[in-house]
């Protein structure tokens, strides 16, 4: 079942800089992004490649992790509401006719409270969907809406089929350490100390709403091979790595020997980073598009 669709309608999306989209892919979608921001040693930055954030220098992923692996411990930020009013005025002015708002998961950040903030400043013109997902999961849902509203879909319907996208969406990863699952308190100390003396990686699930361990297995490679052997049918499959790009061909290869074919390799942002920690690879599963 799809969206039913009616005449065309002018409608704008917007976005934050956990969608895991690149510039390139913005001008495709035609979606405005608001970033995020991370404090190292004292300076606030930028989520890489936004444009909410002209203000602030910007980290890439690779110096990001450098700075990690030589001690820097960063901290993220939520977007304010005031990053989103912005970009909802500037698209309702430039003549959209509403806006649909996509945010990374409201189990996982404030940030999708400051999206629902500034949108009562815009009445029914602004709505907010809670897709309960993020990184590429969350672009795929940008992506499908916009599929769907170039079709005539109701944005209103679109709204509604989204909401939730992520419990059709497989999204897990392998830290590389379990130092930054301590540090942001998913992991206690005591258990991490535990794990590390017996080369134990846990399998992090990121699925419908919930953030827990899926699966302790063993050594690193082996904990990759539990991800391709856990990656379901019918899905598209997103490598992607924390300056691990030897992982992530590890990975990609364990998905060859199971006729999984793997759609791009991805550097994650630099505020999933934070949280993941260097040397982390990652699977993520999105449904195909579905025309309108």
């Amino acid at each position: 079942m799809t969206p039913r669709t009616t005449a065309p309608s002018r409608v704008a999306l917007v976005t934050d800089s956990t969608a895991d989209l690149t510039p390139a892919e913005w001008a495709e979608l035609k979606v405005s992004v608001v970033g995020l921001t991370l404090e190292v040693g004292g300076t606030l930055f930028s989520d890489p490649g936004t444009v909410r954030r002209p203000d602030l220098p910007v980290l890439d992923p690779a110096t990001l992790v450098r700075r990690m692996e030589e001690g820097a411990a960063p901290r993220t930020s939520q977007a304010v509401p005031g990053d989103f009013r912005q970009a909802y005025a500037e698209a309702l002015e430039a003549g959209a006719e509403r806006v649909l708002c996509f945010p990374v998961a409201s189990h996982l950040s404030g940030t999708f409270a400051s999206a629902v903030t500034a949108a009562e400043e815009f009445r029914d013109r602004v709505e907010v969907v809670d897709t309960r997902t993020l990184s590429v999961g969350l672009g795929a849902a940008v992506r499908q809406a916009r599929v769907w509203l170039d079709r005539g879909s109701d944005p209103g319907e679109v709204a509604r089929r989204l909401t939730g996208f992520g419990g059709r969406v497989f999204l897990r990863f392998v830290p590389g350490s379990l130092r930054w699952l301590v540090a942001g308190g998913r992991l206690s100390r005591v258990a991490g100390a535990a794990a590390g003396l017996l080369n134990v990686h846990p399998v992090i699930r990121a699925e419908a709403g919930k953030v827990e361990a899926a699966a302790r297995i063993r050594g690193f490679h082996a904990a990759l091979r539990e991800l391709a052997r856990s990656f379901p049918e019918g899905l598209e499959a997103t490598v992607l790595h924390a300056g691990n790009l030897e992982g992530a061909r590890t990975l990609t290869g364990e998905l060859a020997l199971r006729n999984v074919r793997v759609r791009a390799t991805r550097e994650i942002t630099a505020v999933l980073l934070v949280h993941a920690g260097p040397g982390t690879v990652g699977l993520v599963g999105v449904p195909p598009l579905e025309p309108a």
